[in-house]
C-alpha cells in the first residue's frame, strides 16, 4: 500500500498492510483491488465497495471503515497512474524491418524505425526515428511519418500523406481516400479528381477504422493536439484546429473549419463549408447545417444555441401535454352531446312514456 500512495503521491488512510494486485471499478473491486472516487456527492457508494482501497480527493468522507483510503489531489489522474502500473506488458516490434514487409529501394527509413509483418512501404516514403508500424500497413509513395509515431495494424496512409510526430493510428485508420467529390453530367456521375492529401499534425491521435479523405487540391488537416475517436468521418479539405475533440460517428462534410478547442460529441453531422468556432461545442446527435459562432454550445437538428433550443422544446412539451388534456375534454364533451341527443330523440318518440294506451 505504501507504493501505492507513493506512486499516486497520497497519503494513506487505513489498513496500509494490505497486498493490491490490481486497479478495479468500485461495484466490481475485491479485497486486493484498487478503486477510485473522482467526486464527493458519490461517497456513499464507498458503504458498498468490495475494494480494499480506493484513491479519494480531500473531502471524501468514508461511511465504510474497512476501506482503505489514499487520498490524492487528483483521484482520476492518479488511478491512471495505477492502471499503467498494472497493465500486462505488450511486446514491442522487433527491431528493423520484418522479411515479410515490401519496402520500396528509394523509400528512407530511420535506422531506428521498426516494420511488422506484411507491411508495404511505397516508394519515397519517409519513416522518422522511432516509428512504430505494425502488421498489415499500407503506406503509399511518397508518405511521411514523422519521429515515435504508432501505426497500428491495418493503418492506411496514401500517397503524399503526411503524420506528425507523436501520433497514434488505431487499426483500421485510413488517411488521405479520395474525398466524396461526383458530378452528374446528364447521363450519368462522373468523378471529379481528387489530387490533394491529408496532413495530421503532431500528437494526434486518430481511432480505429476513421476515415480522413485527402483535399480536392491542397490539404485536409487535423490539427496538433486534436483526439479523434473510432469510426469519424472527415471529408476533402476539412480544416481541424488545434486540441479538438472529436467522439466517435462524427461526420464533417467537405470545406468546413473546425477552430482550435472544438468538441464535437457522438453522432453530430456537420454539414459542408460551415466554420465551428472556437472552443465551440456540439450535443450528441445534432445536426449542423449553419455555422457556429466561438464560444458556443450548440444542439438538436437543425441545431441551435442549447439554451434556446432547450426551452424550444420543453415549450413542445407542455404544449403536448395541454393538447392531450384538450383533446380528453373534447371527447368527454363528444360522449355528453351524444347522451344529451339520445335523451332527446327518446322524448320526441314518447319511448319514455310507459306502456302504450289505448286511443281508440
Amino acid at each position: 500500500m505504501a507504493e501505492l500512495a507513493e506512486l499516486c503521491g497520497g497519503t494513506v488512510e487505513g489498513d496500509g498492510s494490505r497486498r493490491i494486485v490490481g486497479p478495479a471499478g468500485l461495484d466490481d473491486a475485491g479485497p486486493e483491488h484498487v478503486s477510485f472516487l473522482a467526486q464527493a456527492n458519490y461517497a456513499a457508494r464507498l458503504a458498498h465497495t468490495g475494494a480494499g482501497a480506493v484513491l479519494v480527493g480531500a473531502d471524501v468522507e468514508a461511511p465504510n471503515a474497512s476501506v482503505a483510503l489514499v487520498r490524492c489531489d487528483d483521484p482520476e489522474r492518479a488511478f491512471t497512474k495505477v492502471v499503467l502500473a498494472f497493465a500486462p506488458e505488450v511486446p514491442d516490434l522487433a527491431p528493423g524491418v520484418d522479411a515479410s514487409a515490401v519496402v520500396d529501394p528509394s523509400a528512407e527509413l530511420d535506422p531506428s524505425a521498426r516494420v511488422g509483418p506484411l507491411v508495404t512501404i511505397g516508394a519515397g516514403a519517409v519513416l522518422g526515428a522511432d516509428v512504430r508500424v505494425h502488421a498489415g500497413c499500407r503506406l503509399g509513395a511518397s508518405a511521411r511519418i514523422a519521429a515515435d509515431t504508432v501505426l497500428h495494424p491495418g493503418v492506411t496512409v496514401y500517397p503524399h500523406s503526411t503524420v506528425g510526430e507523436r501520433c497514434v493510428l488505431h487499426s483500421g485508420v485510413v488517411v488521405g481516400s479520395d474525398g466524396f467529390g461526383f458530378r452528374f453530367d446528364g447521363a450519368a456521375w462522373r468523378k471529379t479528381p481528387q489530387v490533394g492529401n491529408a496532413v495530421i499534425e503532431d500528437d494526434v491521435e486518430i481511432g480505429a477504422n476513421t476515415t480522413i479523405d485527402c483535399g480536392r487540391f491542397g490539404a485536409t488537416r487535423i490539427g496538433a493536439g486534436t483526439k479523434v475517436d473510432n469510426l469519424v468521418q472527415i471529408a476533402h479539405n476539412v480544416q481541424i484546429g488545434r486540441g479538438c475533440l472529436l467522439l466517435s460517428q462524427v461526420g464533417i462534410a467537405g470545406s468546413t473549419v473546425v477552430e482550435d478547442g472544438v468538441i464535437i460529441a457522438g453522432q453530430a453531422g456537420v454539414a459542408g463549408h460551415l466554420r465551428i468556432g472556437r472552443g465551440a461545442r456540439v450535443a450528441a446527435g445534432s445536426g449542423v447545417t449553419k455555422s457556429v459562432p466561438a464560444g458556443e454550445e450548440w444542439y438538436g437538428f437543425p441545431a441551435g444555441p442549447s439554451r434556446q433550443k432547450l426551452r424550444t422544446l420543453a415549450s413542445l412539451e407542455r404544449v403536448g401535454a395541454e393538447f392531450k388534456e384538450l383533446t380528453r375534454r373534447v371527447g368527454e364533451l363528444e360522449r355528453a352531446l351524444e347522451a344529451l341527443s339520445g335523451d332527446h330523440v327518446a322524448e320526441a318518440t314518447g319511448e319514455d312514456e310507459g306502456p302504450a294506451r289505448d286511443r281508440s
